[in-house]
């Protein structure tokens, strides 16, 4: 089945999102010192165990709460450069460091399909160690923030900066880089003909698989991420010949998937859901 004058320009913003923990993570401006502080008491509270449990949870909830950034970041916070000696940071700006998690949505990298799908059907309460990846495809930096969980609760407890050269996600992360700052590379990237599925704008509970050509993309034209991106590191593997990205919105249960395939020494966009 051929997809074409149902396709529309402008991709969705969409994702998952938590309105519970939104709810009781969010910080406001009170005026009130008083109510100020006991929202702020209750932010630092541990015992609740979804605060530690699943990362996911605690990474929104760490990036809601000026306490519990205060109170899970280890001082100093020590900074590993590639090129020269670590140091140790006094002084840590969470505002600065994770401005690039503050728009509609955020994106993880997989190394295949079902590892995507393995991490939705079981979200681990036993990760121990994981990295959150500040991707700059703009100049091929990385910035590595590096969360433990110990004796319970998980903080961050290092940076590491690297280049897209350090990491195993290096020869995708320097396509991937040219395919969403170059219009005409993008197009010679897309697989002919380019597998979809898409929620059929006529139903919302339905979908629609089927196939475009190459040349129909830019029409279909939806968003794709640049600029800076993010990765949330839980022990994928990669190095094969797939890459799958996803978008994942920060207000809602949307999302989009990029599923790129790497055949003959060239990688291409071989799939798009949302």
């Amino acid at each position: 089945m051929t997809v074409a004058a149902i396709l529309s320009c402008g991709g969705s913003e969409q994702g998952t999102g938590n309105k519970e923990h939104e709810a009781e993570y969010e910080e406001t401006e009170p005026a009130d010192t008083l109510v100020q502080e006991k929202e702020e008491l209750s932010l630092s509270q541990e015992e609740s165990p979804a605060l530690d449990g699943v990362f996911n949870d605690f990474l929104f909830a760490y990036l809601h709460s000026r306490t519990l950034r205060r109170e899970r970041t280890v001082k100093p916070l020590r900074l590993e450069h590639t090129t020269r000696p670590a140091e140790m940071l006094e002084e840590f700006d969470p505002d600065f460091e994770f401005g690039f998690l503050s728009g509609e949505y955020f994106t993880t990298l997989y190394g295949s399909t079902s590892q995507m799908l393995e991490e939705d059907e079981e979200e681990s309460e036993e990760d121990t160690i994981v990295s959150l990846q500040r991707i700059n495809l703009n100049d091929g930096t990385i910035r590595n923030f590096h969360f433990l969980r110990e004796q319970g609760h998980w903080q961050l407890d290092a940076i590491r900066e690297a280049t897209f050269e350090d990491d195993d996600l290096g020869d995708f992360l320097s396509f991937y880089a040219q395919f969403c700052n170059d219009s005409i590379f993008q197009t010679q990237s897309i697989a002919n003909p380019l597998h979809i599925a898409i929620q059929d704008p006529e139903d919302g509970d339905g979908s629609i698989n089927g196939i475009i050509d190459a040349n129909q993309w830019q029409t279909f034209c939806p968003e794709v991420p640049g600029g800076i991106i993010s990765n949330i590191r839980k022990g994928q593997s990669y190095g094969g010949q797939k890459i799958v990205l996803r978008k994942s919105g920060l207000s809602n249960g949307l999302q989009e998937v990029f599923t790129f395939t790497k055949e003959r020494g060239t990688w291409r966009l071989t799939r798009y859901e949302n």
